[in-house]
């Protein structure tokens, strides 16, 4: 697999689904099957950083003059509808 560093959030989500479609097709070896697991949960690992990352940055975006952060105007699509 590349180097996830270079991947992003919607192309790590793209090749964990591809994982899990082959995972669910029953019909992959083992040593196959133990080694898409393994490149899921790192996928997982990197998307969930990405979305750490891209919270902090939102975080910072909203933090006011006191140092304190205003998100209650802050909606998420799907939120509050």
């Amino acid at each position: 697999m590349e180097n996830k560093s270079l991947i992003s959030f919607e192309q790590g989500i793209e090749k964990l689904e591809q994982v899990i479609n082959d995972l669910d097709k029953n019909n992959v070896p083992l040593d196959q099957a133990l080694q898409l697991f393994n490149d899921g949960i790192g996928l997982v690992k990197h998307c969930n950083g990405l979305l750490d990352s891209a919270e902090e940055k939102v975080k910072v975006l909203l933090e006011d003059a006191n140092g304190d952060f205003s998100t209650d105007n802050f909606i998420i699509s799907g939120e509050g509808q």
